[in-house]
């Protein structure tokens, strides 16, 4: 819901930014909000930690109930419609692709510790996990306007298709780069930002749709993401326990990011060679 209403205050140009904001602060209350709140738990207990989530969420609540302007309210949708949406031409490859690139991205990174251990010599994992959700922050912040200018030239999917290339490449090389701390970290860097700036061009895209599809396309690919991160992290353990090493990890979530590049590319060509825009009343 939070990204319908950020997307329904603004203007169409300034999308983007909008949603991207909204990322922003699911990277950073992912990235930061963890290891700070595991960091604060240690040395006050965990009832503190708990405290601080109750009072920012008290502070947020104040601050949506004396600035938040009236969001225009959705109309409602039934069942039947909701159902469509998943075979809705328009909707399911984008869905599809955003499923795929969750088992990759946030799959792998629930195993990076012993990806690294795999990789021979000491690491230690603490310095990566930022890397890789600073880098999370960075990218989800500021892909916004560029999602926005691409929008303007109608070429958002483009910019899906870049991304998706830059995780596939970042996680191929991550079994290669790890003996070296640097340039482990770079590639961690670089996943991460990709990783986490996906969701915004894919958001944009299922928001152009007609006005009785967007909200449902939304909640829809919000829930491929949660389950593409469990599928991920299930598959990921059951390699781990089947006694595979952990640098065939990132081969794997290469191997499954490709497949989710390649579903969008087919996804792109095909609606291209019908030459219609479908539901959705921009082009993607």
């Amino acid at each position: 819901m939070s990204t319908a209403a950020a997307s329904a205050l603004v203007s169409g140009e300034r999308r983007g930014r909008a949603l991207a904001v909204v990322m922003g602060g699911m990277s950073s209350g992912t990235v930061l909000g963890v290891p700070l709140g595991v960091l604060l738990a240690e040395h006050t207990g965990w009832r503190a930690t708990m405290w601080l989530v109750t009072g920012l969420g008290a502070v947020s609540l104040t601050g949506l109930a004396a600035l938040l302007p009236t969001v225009p309210t959705a109309p409602a949708v039934s069942v039947r419609a909701r159902l469509a949406a998943v075979t809705d031409r328009a909707v399911a490859p984008v869905v599809q692709v955003s499923f795929l690139a969750a088992v990759a991205s946030l799959g792998l990174y629930t195993y990076l510790a012993p990806v690294l251990a795999s990789a021979g010599g000491e690491h230690e994992v603490a310095p990566y996990l930022w890397a890789w959700g600073l880098g999370g922050v960075a990218g989800s912040l500021l892909i916004g306007r560029l999602v926005d200018r691409m929008a303007g030239a109608g070429r958002v999917a483009v910019l899906v298709g870049v991304i998706m290339a830059v995780i596939t490449g970042a996680e191929a090389v991550l079994p290669v780069l790890a003996p070296v701390p640097l340039l482990a970290g770079a590639a961690l860097v670089v996943w991460g930002a990709a990783g986490w700036a996906l969701q915004v061009p894919q958001q944009h895209r299922l928001l152009a749709c007609k006005e009785e599809r967007g909200t449902v396309a939304l909640a829809l690919n919000n829930s491929a993401l949660y389950l593409g991160s469990a599928v991920g992290s299930a598959l990921g353990g059951a390699a781990l326990s089947a006694g595979l090493s952990g640098d065939v990890l990132p081969w794997a979530a290469a191997g499954v990011a490709a497949a989710g590049l390649a579903r969008h590319l087919r996804a792109v060509r095909g609606r291209s060679a019908r030459g219609a825009r479908t539901r959705c009343t921009s082009r993607a």
